[in-house]
């Protein structure tokens, strides 16, 4: 009887980890939020690809239809909205060759002409195909990167890569950047 009872308790006890692990797994599905420079998980989100640094570089070098898309931060200005749309740049940003660097497309919660901003460029960056190949990165350890590849997948494309390693890994195989401007936000009219 002791036995019986013992088991059921053991049995009950994981029954709840297993429990406990699965809505852990459902929180780390949630878009991060601030500190986005921190340690990130090594899971790309459900739907996405993680690719190291030497994978992106041997697609490079037979692919050259595949979106990068730097998503490091800028700062945003609401008067830009009303002038030429410029993002306000402290420091120049070195992205990888033939990127495209949408800014703050990868926070956790986006304001109503930032989701618009990242929705409107994908639809033309890609020609409206769902299933171009993108690649979303930043920096080592950035969770903007990470945000902005599950919302691209939540969109409906089908074919979304993560670059964890970002500009950092790129550097650390020797690959090429280059100087970088962010697109510009839409203008009021």
């Amino acid at each position: 009887m002791r036995l019986c009872k013992s088991l059921s308790i053991l049995l009950l006890s994981l029954v709840s980890a297993a429990c406990a692990f699965q809505q852990h797994n459902i929180v780390e599905e949630s878009y991060r939020g601030l500190p986005y420079h921190a340690p990130t998980t090594k899971a790309p989100p459900t739907g996405v690809t993680k690719v190291s640094a030497s994978k992106l570089k041997e697609l490079l070098s037979h692919d050259n239809k595949l979106l990068l898309i730097d998503v490091y931060g800028a700062i945003f200005r609401e008067e830009s909205l009303d002038f030429d749309g410029a993002w306000l740049v402290s420091t120049p940003r070195k992205n990888i060759t033939g990127s495209v660097w949408l800014p703050n497309v990868g926070k956790e919660t986006l304001k109503p002409i930032i989701k618009m901003y990242f929705a409107n460029n994908l639809k033309e960056l890609t020609n409206n195909d769902k299933h171009k190949k993108l690649v979303f990165y930043c920096i080592e350890d950035c969770w903007m990167a990470w945000n902005a590849a599950k919302r691209a997948h939540e969109w409906g494309y089908t074919n979304v890569l993560w670059f964890r390693e970002g500009v950092d890994g790129w550097k650390d195989i020797n690959g090429p950047l280059e100087d970088s401007d962010p697109v510009n936000l839409p203008v009021n009219e």
